[in-house]
């Protein structure tokens, strides 16, 4: 119901950043995966997507509390938004299921919740190759939904209008 009648839809890509660097911390935890590849870059990408997500957050809250955001603009932020789980797909699938294309979440052989699929599997395998080309995967996605925020939050600076302008 709060997604029905939400101007803007309520996504929080802050905490969305903040539960992917818990992912990765996890899975370093249980794997050793920067033993064999490099996490930092990915690591600073999730932190740029958290600020991102912060910014926008209280750029969207600002303009919505002084009713200056149009209802075209909140429609325009809102697909934009939408876009942003769009991005987590990679056509080619996960390494050995590629019917799982996102990034983030898939089920293991067990139906039990995966998150990471490609690099946790990779680094299960201590196939570091391919996790390394995983963390790429990654990090293209975060930069693309990181820019995909930030155009957002400039769009709306920009487009922000009395929603009832006073005649």
């Amino acid at each position: 119901m709060r997604l029905a009648n939400a101007d803007v839809l309520p996504f929080d890509f802050a905490a969305y950043a903040a539960n992917i660097r818990d992912f990765v911390k996890e899975l370093d935890h249980k794997s050793k995966v920067q033993k064999n590849v490099d996490l930092r870059q990915l690591l600073s990408k999730i932190g740029e997507l958290e600020k991102a997500g912060q910014e926008l957050n209280a750029t969207i809250t600002a303009s919505l509390a002084a009713n200056r955001l149009s209802a075209d603009a909140a429609e325009i932020l809102s697909r934009q938004l939408m876009q942003v789980e769009s991005n987590w797909l990679t056509p080619e699938g996960i390494p050995g299921r590629p019917w799982f294309q996102h990034l983030l979440y898939a089920a293991r052989y067990t139906y039990a919740h995966l998150e990471l699929p490609g690099l946790t599997e990779a680094a299960e395998k201590g196939d570091w190759k391919t996790a390394q080309a995983q963390v790429a995967l990654l990090e293209a996605a975060i930069e693309k939904n990181t820019r995909l925020l930030r155009e957002g939050k400039v769009d709306i600076d920009k487009g922000a209008t009395p929603s009832n302008p006073p005649h």
